[in-house]
């Protein structure tokens, strides 16, 4: 059976994670191969996350270039920050499952079809931490309907009963739940160009790793209470 091909990343719980980086209009195989492996274990939970790139604008770090990312940053936060300055658009959107990781360049104006097919696939679960937002730009952008989606913030406050969790970040929330430790996002990695065609390899393992750790705190939590999924259905 295909595989992913591209680099492995030793993951804080020990994982080697296979990942491969594409643009979209070649995302085809890899996806085929994702469905594939997905299918034959009978695993069908995707960790979802997406990276936004700002066109127009010239990519610079804060001050610190040593500082890290601040626990509660998020898409809209970013978005606010330059809202008065440019556009920005989804660069690069991370799938990850059992197999490992596939990062999808894409186009601001436009998606394969075999991207929007795979999203739209309702016996996929799509899981990812403050993902609300990413599924609205998704369908406002590009025309995607992402039937089976999961907001992993809220499945988490509501089967632990710990309403703060709506506030944690990803990697946050899988130190509490999973007992593993992320280190914080460098903002110097955070604020870089993710439009570059030549992603290093600082990009790839923040995306991978979010979309890791989304994807296994996804199958814990769905393991512990299903009957508490809560799917976002864009209609």
């Amino acid at each position: 059976m295909e595989t992913l091909r591209g680099p492995q990343l030793t993951m804080s719980d020990g994982t080697t994670l296979v990942t491969e980086v594409v643009s979209d209009d070649d995302s085809h195989l890899c996806l085929y191969v994702l469905l594939q492996d997905m299918l034959s274990v009978g695993d069908m939970v995707v960790g979802f996350e997406i990276e936004w790139g700002f066109k127009g604008y010239s990519s610079t770090i804060p001050r610190s270039s040593s500082v890290k990312c601040t626990e509660h940053s998020s898409h809209s936060d970013r978005s606010e920050h330059h809202s008065k300055k440019v556009e920005h658009h989804i660069a690069l959107l991370t799938l990850c499952t059992r197999l490992g990781c596939v990062l999808i360049r894409l186009s601001p104006n436009s998606i394969s079809s075999s991207l929007k097919r795979f999203l739209a696939i309702k016996d996929v679960t799509f899981v990812g931490v403050h993902i609300k937002e990413d599924v609205q730009k998704l369908k406002d952008a590009y025309g995607i309907v992402m039937r089976n989606a999961v907001e992993l913030s809220d499945l988490a406050a509501k089967i632990y009963d710990h309403p703060r969790f709506v506030f944690y970040s990803g990697r946050e929330l899988a130190g509490k739940i999973l007992s593993i430790k992320f280190e914080a996002k460098p903002c110097t990695v955070l604020w870089s160009n993710w439009f570059d065609h030549n992603l290093n390899i600082e990009q790839i393992e923040c995306a991978a790793t979010d979309a890791y750790a989304a994807y296994k705190i996804g199958k814990k939590l769905m393991e512990s209470g299903s009957s508490s999924v809560k799917r976002l259905f864009s209609s």
